[in-house]
């Protein structure tokens, strides 16, 4: 004969299974926003440095000065792709992860279904229980009398 889990057992083990993948979701969309946020920033330094050779531009500067700039500019357009990349992995792995967490979700909901199935017909058969046991009084009491 097999051993059987209790649906509660089998319940609180899917909880948890769900509440994992949540957590991990949540971290990678932290990520996401953490390098979302990255990227920003690497936006208003292009910007920067932009309006800064344009002054550079506008007054007598030398040529490495220039130079310099415009190394500084590769360099920020060369990571503001890495971080594009990275965002796009990070969405990838957040499209991946939603995919585990509503498995995840779905497993619970089937095992909580089942619980509430299984509490209905206990408390159905407790209500007949009682009714029987209602009625039996009343027919004792009434048997008395007669």
């Amino acid at each position: 004969m097999a051993f059987k889990f209790s649906l509660a057992t089998v319940l609180r083990l899917r909880e948890i299974d769900e509440e994992r993948e949540e957590k991990l979701l949540g971290q990678i969309l932290s990520q996401i926003t953490s390098t979302r946020l990255e990227l920003e920033d690497l936006h208003r330094q292009v910007e920067n440095l932009l309006r800064s050779r344009e002054q550079q531009l506008q007054t007598t500067t030398s040529a490495a000065q220039l130079q310099i700039t415009y190394g500084h500019m590769r360099a920020l357009e060369i990571l503001q792709k890495d971080v594009k990349e990275q965002i796009a992995n990070l969405e990838e792995l957040r499209d991946q992860q939603m995919n585990i967490y509503q498995n995840a979700r779905r497993n619970r909901e089937v095992v909580t279904s089942l619980r509430d199935q299984q509490r209905l017909v206990y408390r159905e058969m407790k209500k007949r229980q009682e009714q029987a046991l209602m009625d039996d009084n009343f027919a004792a009491r009434l048997a008395r009398r007669y």
